[in-house]
């Protein structure tokens, strides 16, 4: 099909050093480019950079009230300071790149932009294409991800929020006793959540459910501002379908979509492509953690012509890249799951319950 006769076809230059100069030209832009394909979670969340490889913060924690006066009174000093790790991983990727179908996909893009094309910068575009693949990856597996040094895909970079979850459930630093953990068994039986049950189910979860031993998130937790409840895409469909159900003929019920909790407004669901079925995550956005770097050369994004074909480049890139939660703490966290089964050795890095005591 040939081209409309306004375009003008520009004039490209694929080199490797091209290319390379683009990537340190537009280093800043072009670092936050994964970011930007993760804008769909990063946006309920708090970014940490600066962070390489690990770094530790601390929660203190004690039982402290006043009474009346009495001369003799003395407490018990059950003071402490919890520590937690804050840690990315450092990750590469070489991969070969096809310039000629990179620049077809983009003038397909730009195909009716006409004489716009002869001052787009391509190189910045092509390495702005190949940032942003990794940040799509990155993003699928935020909550599945589970560190395997050996492993070649993103899948194996890191610990996503579900393993975290896993490691401290296995290690008894989450369960429902400690009221940030509830199994979504109790709550939804053997077939998980559906369109005639999700209103319970989520009731139940904030509020509790005596049928299965679960008191309900703690009062501290539900009642701050801004919390978000992650949960699928899927889930909040059913959740919707089954309000509707439940209440369509309600005189206030005047939308299918369903932003909040109701008579919790404080309470924002958050629903992601990337999130588990049949999983809920209540927590504040200062408490659920992205972790990058950012601030170092040692991130570096190159092109060298290819070692393997005449008609490549290949596209080498580092990056450091974590994630954690600040505190699992009832009162900072709550996770509605079903009971994890593997071993609690299975994923390097993740295991850290609340951390050793320093008081």
């Amino acid at each position: 099909m040939s081209k409309p006769a306004t375009a003008v076809d520009p004039k490209v230059d694929f080199t490797p050093e091209s290319l390379t100069t683009s990537f340190q030209k537009y280093r800043t832009e072009l670092i936050e480019m994964p970011m930007f394909a993760m804008a769909p979670a990063l946006a309920h969340m708090s970014i940490r950079e600066g962070i390489r490889y690990q770094e530790h913060v601390h929660e203190m924690r004690g039982d402290f009230e006043i009474g009346p006066y009495d001369k003799y009174k003395m407490g018990k000093g059950e003071m402490e300071i919890i520590q937690r790790t804050l840690q990315t991983f450092f990750g590469n990727c070489i991969e070969p790149i096809d310039v000629n179908a990179i620049y077809m996909s983009l003038w397909g893009s730009d195909v009716n932009k006409g004489e716009a094309l002869k001052n787009t910068p391509w190189t910045k575009r092509v390495c702005a294409y190949i940032m942003r693949q990794l940040g799509e990856k990155l993003y699928d597996v935020m909550w599945t991800a589970k560190r395997n040094a050996s492993g070649k895909k993103t899948v194996d970079l890191f610990n996503g929020f579900s393993t975290i979850e896993d490691t401290e459930i296995l290690g008894g630093k989450m369960s429902a006793q400690l009221q940030n953990f509830c199994p979504i068994l109790g709550l939804a039986g053997e077939n998980g959540i559906t369109a005639e049950n999700a209103e319970d189910v989520l009731n139940d979860f904030i509020w509790g459910n005596s049928d299965a031993n679960w008191e309900g998130v703690h009062p501290k937790l539900r009642d701050q501002r801004n919390l978000k409840l992650f949960m699928s895409d899927r889930t909040k469909h059913l959740y919707e379908v089954c309000y509707q159900m439940n209440h369509g003929a309600l005189p206030y019920n005047q939308q299918f979509n369903k932003a909040h909790l109701d008579g919790k407004p404080n309470i924002e669901f958050v629903a992601l492509g990337n999130v588990p079925d049949n999983y809920l995550s209540l927590t504040g956005k200062t408490n659920i953690l992205s972790l990058w770097n950012k601030k170092t050369q040692d991130e570096t994004f190159l092109v060298e012509k290819s070692l393997t074909s005449h008609y490549d480049n290949d596209f080498i890139a580092n990056i450091f890249y974590g994630e954690e939660y600040l505190s699992i703490n009832k009162e900072m966290l709550c996770v509605c799951k079903a009971q994890p089964t593997a071993p609690a050795g299975a994923s390097e890095g993740a295991s850290q319950g609340d951390g050793p005591s320093l008081g």
